[in-house]
């Protein structure tokens, strides 16, 4: 196979020379309306053309590869022992559940909680505006113990919508949201 980004000849989607000196994280702390800390390993624009593989049958690859060269490192720096990862709406779709390839690469740091944290309403926010996330709420079910420390896991923070939904969700239901984490940022 080739890689997708210099064409070379390489065993994975993004061989390991462009990984290291074209796709550099450039970590970034976002605070939410709400005071949620959401850490994101890029810059959105960096690297959208890969966040828009999500949909087809390599994206997995692609984005196990993104959080394995660029949030593991972050998070280790981030977390100690004992803590869950939440990802949110682990709902498999297009084959796979982004949030749940993300959790999956960081288990080694964090203990995933899978499909703990869904949502009733299966609207999709991807291209959509402000007015269309703010009218369609998510309406997140919670369904595990309570009394965690939890890390909340999504792909990309837009709005920061989803992130605070999901968060007030938690807080209800006694859940102890330390912060959130996202490949990417948009801003």
């Amino acid at each position: 196979m080739r890689c997708h980004l210099c064409l070379n000849i390489s065993r994975q989607f993004l061989c390991e020379n462009c990984l290291n000196t074209i796709l550099i994280p450039n970590p970034s702390k976002r605070v939410l309306d709400s005071g949620l800390i959401v850490y994101a390993a890029y810059n959105y624009l960096d690297i959208k053309k890969f966040l828009h593989t999500k949909h087809t049958y390599y994206g997995a690859k692609i984005f196990a590869q993104l959080t394995k060269h660029g949030l593991l490192p972050l998070v280790k720096e981030l977390t100690y022992k004992g803590i869950y990862s939440l990802p949110i709406d682990d709902h498999t779709r297009s084959g796979y559940s982004h949030s749940a390839i993300i959790a999956r690469e960081l288990r080694d740091v964090l203990k995933p909680l899978y499909g703990k944290l869904r949502a009733k309403n299966k609207i999709r926010y991807s291209g959509q505006n402000l007015h269309v996330r703010e009218k369609n709420q998510r309406d997140f079910i919670f369904t595990c113990k309570k009394k965690l420390d939890v890390v909340l896991i999504d792909d990309i923070v837009t709005t920061g919508n989803t992130l605070n939904e999901a968060n007030i969700t938690c807080k209800k239901n006694d859940v102890n949201v330390l912060f959130a984490i996202t490949i990417a940022n948009t801003r």
